[in-house]
């Protein structure tokens, strides 16, 4: 008898496979599977165990140092659903103003968290696709009602969430993690053209290459006034608990930052209030009421005439992506690479309109109304300056760029 293992082994069955599309969806609305639903609460579980543990933690030692109280407890719940909705990225409202910047660099902790709990769903059961659906609409389903509801029922005399703005901005933030999570494991495989896949592989490099040179760029802007952020520190006087709650909300906002670097280097710049601009084609920023908050000290309040040379930074990227498309895409002709280039380009702009209106929003009212970036007027330039770039070199031919060695001819005696 053969006792060896095969090489292979098939999955099972799909149970879907034949049925024809409508009755396919008639089965996927009917059938109800209770461990599918089973699945999707305890991952929503997960994550919502998690990301309230580390609300807690953070505001624990800034709301437990007044032992005195006695609400204590009661304010260190309240606090920590606050601290928990601010997390999933609920705009909250202070009195008559509401602040929708949000530091969505805290809201990347939810949506990794859901984005795997998907991931793994989709994994254990790749040949089902109809528990994986049921999986994860009640994952989708069970943290979205959470936070919503938490954005209903915790009110206090000063401090509220819009149930409204909760629920869209929870929808839309976890049902983009689940989707990412569930397509990442090819369980609906898409198969795309190779040119379209290139095109759509480049945009989100040439956005990614951008976001880590605007990275670059704060972070030497950090460094450059460093003075300034400890200063706004010490003059807060927070504490030691309020020097870690304004550490992890200053760590929350350095993406915001990081889009506005990234609409600065474009040429567009970003607005403080309704009349403050920020560019590097404006001399000097006008004065403006900012709050004492650490990150804002960054900002630039003078451009030389050398910082009209910023933009130059993002040409010079569009080059090298030129480079890779007359390289990689040698054996098409000079139009189709052409095209390739502004298609390029268009994805990067149209990813880049999206992280710049995730970074635009309100800290406040009257003068800190606004504040951020043009989303459309940031996604204009970028693909002005990244078609300017790679055009030139995508339509040279590949011989320019790459060197061949002349062959070498070895003689062997007999």
């Amino acid at each position: 008898m053969d006792t060896r293992e095969p090489d292979h082994v098939d999955p099972p069955p799909d149970p879907d496979r034949g049925v024809p599309a409508p009755a396919r969806w008639q089965v996927l609305v009917t059938q109800w599977h209770p461990k599918a639903a089973m699945w999707g609460v305890l991952l929503a579980a997960r994550t919502l165990a998690f990301t309230l543990l580390l609300s807690a933690l953070v505001l624990a030692p800034v709301v437990l140092v007044d032992t005195e109280s006695p609400f204590a407890l009661r304010s260190f719940l309240e606090s920590t659903t606050w601290g928990w909705l601010l997390l999933n990225g609920a705009p909250p409202r202070l009195g008559a103003a509401v602040f929708t910047l949000v530091p969505w660099g805290l809201a990347l902790i939810p949506w990794l968290l859901n984005y795997h709990a998907a991931r793994f769903l989709a994994r254990r059961y790749l040949s089902n696709r109809r528990f994986i659906l049921m999986s994860a609409t009640m994952l989708f389903l069970t943290y979205v009602a959470a936070v919503t509801l938490a954005a209903v029922f915790i009110e206090s005399m000063t401090l509220a969430y819009s149930a409204w703005a909760a629920l869209i901005v929870a929808a839309l933030l976890n049902g983009s993690a689940i989707l990412a999570g569930v397509l990442s494991t090819n369980v609906l495989p898409v198969k795309l053209p190779e040119i379209l896949r290139f095109i759509l592989v480049r945009g989100v490099a040439a956005v990614f290459a951008l976001f880590g040179v605007a990275a670059i760029v704060l972070a030497v802007l950090l460094v450059a006034n460093f003075a300034d952020v400890l200063f706004l520190f010490n003059q807060l006087n927070p504490g030691y608990s309020g020097f870690v709650a304004l550490t992890v909300l200053s760590l929350g906002y350095l993406p915001v930052l990081t889009v506005w670097a990234m609409a600065y280097l474009v040429g567009a710049g970003f607005s403080i209030g309704p009349e403050v601009v920020v560019s590097p084609f404006i001399p000097v920023t006008a004065p403006t009421q900012l709050p004492p908050f650490p990150p804002l000290a960054v900002l630039p309040e003078q451009a030389g005439g050398i910082a009209w040379l910023v933009p130059s930074l993002v040409i010079a990227l569009g080059v090298m992506w030129g480079i890779g498309i007359s390289v990689r895409m040698a054996r098409e002709s000079a139009l189709m690479r052409l095209v390739i280039a502004v298609g390029i380009a268009v994805v990067a702009a149209v990813l880049t309109m999206a992280l710049v209106a995730l970074s635009v929003g309100d800290l406040g009212d009257v003068r800190l109304v606004d504040l951020g970036p043009d989303p459309t007027l940031v996604g204009s330039l970028t693909w002005l300056l990244l078609v300017v770039g790679m055009t030139p070199a995508a339509l040279l031919p590949a011989r320019v760029f790459t060197r061949r060695r002349a062959p070498q001819i070895t003689v062997v005696s007999e």
